[in-house]
């Protein structure tokens, strides 16, 4: 007598009621599970990614609009600060590395994100994870860029591709709103990085030169005049970036056009071979455009890249990493309180370089902002995973009733069973063991449920949150939840299975 045919063959006799079950258990793990894999994810996406950077310096306003903006690439700036600040932080001893931050312009969506080769050479998406090229080479002059995989993937777009900036830091919502595009500044992709799973896998890099020239000059700024850079500056885009624009528009227009109409066209009439060798030729039509920008921009912007940056009079922020926790307080406090009323206090205060720009800074540490966020988002994934139990709990009760029903039809296979010699020790076993399958089989499936859910929501996440998770990352706590669960499962079976215990051979065998 195998235990397990019979078991299945009474499932498939309440072949409804046994569906209908598993389905509700299936239904209240995939709920818990996805919300544990979500909670993990994001939680170590933040923190992971926070851990960066120590310090953020920006234009006084929401210190969670500040960290979210900067290394999240989420929500807008607080304002702006002067440039000066990044140059004072890359002379201050104290501070190990310091990367500039300047959003104002996209493309097709994506956030275009100004800030140093350095950013992208030695800064850490991840704790202990630098970024990696995956083609290419990181921006070396101004109006060149760097794209992160996802941005590469959602655009269709590699090395060589030249684009324009379009003015915010997302698409218009309204449909009927012309977007204002800057078609004087053409930019070029030199590099695609790897993924690294952050917000940074979503946005275009740029100098922080780039993105100021186009964000400010274009709108008829003068802001370089003020710094005495303005003549400078016109004079390269009269002599060269202006010059030819017209024609390079023109060239990657009816490039992209052959791209769009002739490459489908080619693929469908001529067949795999020829949509080879059409991606073959678009790859090398890519590399010389690339060549063609590269050896403009290295006429137009010949000195280093550091020259230009430093000419940048407005930021959005600086991200500052600290040799040590106790000099990044030190500044932090400088900043944010105020100028004490003891002057031999005050006159230690002033002494340090960034007191000057003490009245246009505020002072962010993004583990507190992240700390704040995470305890927020807690309290909403605590309701979920309750509400995840609770219906797990609906279903135990549906398992007890479903098997708990069939006891009156069953009294008699049962007794027979008995009288073949089956002990009654077997039957328990038996009703148990029904129970267990039941809640094992919608333990299964209410794993592949919620990942099924999270796989669902990450692409959202990715875009309105700016962190990415793995729909398929199986935790420690997946299989604690699930084998609680099934034990649970096994002890709602107890009930029908004492009462199963309790037959009456003889007078079920009765006729």
């Amino acid at each position: 007598m195998n235990p397990l045919k019979i078991v299945f063959k009474n499932m498939r006799l309440r072949l409804l009621s046994s569906v209908l079950t598993i389905a509700s258990v299936a239904l209240a793990a995939s709920l818990v599970i996805a919300v544990q894999t979500l909670e993990r994810e994001t939680e170590q996406g933040y923190t992971q990614t926070s851990v960066g950077f120590d310090v953020i310096l920006a234009a006084p306003g929401s210190r969670m609009q500040t960290t979210l903006n900067t290394i999240y690439h989420l929500e807008t700036s607080t304002g702006v600060i002067p440039g000066a600040v990044y140059q004072t932080a890359l002379r201050d001893g104290r501070i190990e590395r310091a990367f500039p931050v300047f959003v104002g312009d996209n493309y097709r969506g994506v956030r275009i994100v100004g800030t140093s080769a350095a950013f992208i050479a030695e800064g850490e998406p991840r704790t202990g994870q630098p970024f990696q090229m995956a083609e290419g080479r990181n921006f070396e002059r101004p109006f060149e860029a760097v794209i992160g995989s996802n941005a590469a993937r959602r655009l269709g777009i590699g090395i060589g591709h030249t684009f324009y900036m379009t003015h915010g830091v997302s698409e218009l919502d309204d449909e009927d709103a012309e977007p204002h595009v800057h078609e004087e500044y053409e930019l070029v992709i030199t590099g695609i990085l790897e993924p690294s799973r952050t917000a940074h896998d979503n946005v275009i890099f740029t100098s922080i030169f780039s993105a100021y020239e186009v964000h400010y000059h274009a709108h008829g700024h003068d802001h370089e005049h003020e710094h005495g850079h303005g003549h400078e500056h016109e004079h390269e885009h009269e002599n060269g970036h202006g010059h030819g624009h017209d024609h390079d528009h023109e060239h990657d227009h009816d490039h992209e056009h052959e791209h769009e109409h002739g490459h489908g066209h080619d693929a469908h009439a001529n067949g795999h071979d020829h949509d080879h060798r059409h991606r073959h030729h678009h790859a090398e039509a890519n590399t010389a455009q690339l060549e063609e920008m590269v050896a403009r921009l290295s006429r137009q912007f010949p000195l280093p890249l550091d020259e230009y940056e430093s000419r940048v009079s407005r930021l959005d922020a600086v991200l500052l990493k600290f040799g040590n926790q106790a000099a990044a307080l030190q500044l932090t406090g400088m900043i944010n309180m105020p100028t004490p009323e003891n002057p031999l206090i005050a006159r230690n205060m002033m002494r340090d370089p960034f007191f000057a720009y003490k009245d246009e800074l505020m002072a962010v540490v993004p583990a507190i902002q992240i700390q704040e966020l995470m305890s927020i988002i807690g309290n909403a994934e605590q309701v979920l995973r309750y509400v995840g139990w609770l219906v797990f709990i609906v279903a135990l009760f549906g398992v007890l009733v479903a098997i708990y029903n069939t006891m009156e039809d069953r009294r008699r296979d049962i007794a027979i069973m008995r009288s073949l010699g089956a002990s009654r020790g077997t039957v328990l076993t038996l009703i148990l063991l029904e129970a267990g399958i039941i809640v094992g089989i919608g333990c299964i499936a209410g794993l592949a449920g919620g990942m099924a859910i999270v796989a669902a929501v990450a692409p959202f996440l990715a875009e309105t949150g700016g962190i990415i998770v793995s729909a398929y990352a199986i935790h420690g706590s997946h299989f604690v939840t699930l084998l609680s669960f099934l034990m649970l499962g096994i002890l709602a079976g107890i009930i029908p299975a004492l009462k199963a215990y309790r037959t009456d051979v003889v007078r079920n065998l009765a006729p």
